[in-house]
């Protein structure tokens, strides 16, 4: 997942910096967990035919999975070198879907008709933009009516995160490469409650959550006090 916002801003410079190496952070056993905790909220709802937005692709890793479901899949990111990669490999890689990927400044104001999509992922994204409401806000108007919103979202009772955080702003003070380095633009979390509010104040019903992210076992990263994310199914209703 890349930062969406402006593109000067240091937190997309950082995910240009990582790019090169974010494919492979994908294929690690924590983002394989982490990966399969969210799409197993979709269960096995049929995704053929439908269109679906990928809201910081990345370098498309998700996107695939989509497509390989037999989905189009449009995915957007403000970085340029992940746009680049994501391009590289659908190139590389068929699924049965069509994959299409542009860059954009920012996902609080997305370049795409409203009504536009059947579903939209956007996974770890919206820790780092300056508007989370702005950004549910395009989310919901591009979603047609009764379309999915798959997201994940950093969680605020975590004690994992809440040790990520403190060893990064201890090593902050000594090192110009902290630890955990995300954490510097990673800002925004809650807990499934404010979550809840927050979707229902943009017109998404929350319909199925999960834990997940940490490099925990999967019985211990999927319980609420330890896995460092929220994977939340939601739904536009009206």
């Amino acid at each position: 997942m890349a930062a969406m916002g402006q593109i000067d801003r240091p937190e997309i410079r950082f995910h240009d910096e990582i790019s090169s190496g974010w494919e492979a952070l994908h294929q690690s056993r924590t983002f394989k967990a982490r990966t399969a905790a969210m799409f197993d909220l979709l269960g096995k709802a049929d995704l053929a035919g439908q269109h679906w937005l990928d809201a910081g692709c990345g370098t498309g890793t998700l996107s695939r999975l989509l497509a390989a479901r037999g989905c189009d899949v449009t995915g957007v990111d403000a970085s340029s070198e992940m746009i680049a990669a994501a391009r590289g490999r659908s190139a590389d890689d068929a699924p049965a879907g069509r994959l299409s990927f542009q860059q954009i400044p920012t996902i609080a104001s997305l370049p795409f008709a409203d009504r536009s999509f059947d579903g939209v992922l956007c996974a770890s994204v919206l820790e780092y933009v300056p508007d989370v409401a702005q950004c549910l806000a395009q989310i919901h108007r591009v979603l047609k009516p009764g379309g999915l919103l798959l997201v994940s979202i950093p969680n605020r009772g975590s004690l994992l995160r809440q040790g990520y955080k403190l060893a990064h702003a201890a090593s902050a003070r000594l090192s110009a490469r902290p630890l955990f380095r995300y954490l510097a633009f990673s800002k925004f979390d809650a807990s499934p409650a404010a979550m809840q509010d927050l979707l229902r104040q943009h017109g998404l019903t929350m319909l199925r959550t999960s834990f997940a992210g940490s490099p925990l076992p999967p019985a211990l990263d999927r319980r609420p006090a330890l896995g460092t994310l929220i994977n939340i199914l939601a739904r536009r209703d009206d």
